[in-house]
């Protein structure tokens, strides 16, 4: 394994969580506003992405929990330290904080998940099974990491408020880093 991927894989280890809270645009022309914790593995991501209908965070809106493996590529071309990964999902949970998206994730029915109502977690773990367009076994996202002391850093997200669902939309650049925590404020 190239030493710079080597190196990576061994940084990564460990509990991130946002410095601050963060926005990023949305696919609807709008704001997401939103905190990040991580606690990774050697080979796997525990994700716990929370989103807030306000600029103070203090209105939570849904929280969105993913587990997978990372693969670690090759270094970036594109952004000195940094590696190409591609993550893929093996559990994804759902959680709607608010009345908005309890009608959202309703409008997308499935027949293994309950009606969703106000803070209802649901799961799933099935290859083929999906919450949100995410499809166990089919749906990947094309990353970068970069680890430099106490800082972790992801690619930027697509500034069409998207996913990196493809190699063509991995990141050229770095988002603001998460911070390495000795235990997350948010537990899992």
């Amino acid at each position: 394994m190239n030493h710079l991927i080597d190196s990576a894989a061994n940084k990564m280890v460990g509990k991130w969580e946002s410095i601050s809270g963060e926005k990023r645009p949305n696919p609807w022309g709008g704001t997401y506003f939103l905190k990040r914790y991580f606690n990774n593995s050697k080979s796997e991501a525990n994700t716990r992405l929370v989103f807030y209908t306000d600029e103070s965070y203090s209105a939570l809106n849904i929280t969105i929990e993913v587990v997978g493996p990372y693969h670690f590529i090759k270094p970036s071309d594109f952004v000195e330290g940094a590696v190409e990964t591609d993550f893929e999902f093996l559990r994804v949970a759902v959680t709607p904080h608010s009345q908005a998206m309890v009608d959202m994730l309703n409008g997308m029915p499935a027949p293994y998940l309950k009606t969703w109502t106000v803070n209802l977690r649901q799961e799933v773990g099935t290859p083929g099974q999906g919450i949100m367009g995410i499809i166990l076994g089919e749906y990947k996202e094309y990353d970068l990491v970069k680890a430099e002391d106490d800082l972790l850093y992801y690619g930027e997200r697509p500034s069409d408020g998207t996913a990196p669902d493809s190699p063509e939309k991995r990141a050229k650049a770095l988002q603001v880093p998460l911070k390495k925590v000795s235990a997350l404020s948010m537990s899992f």
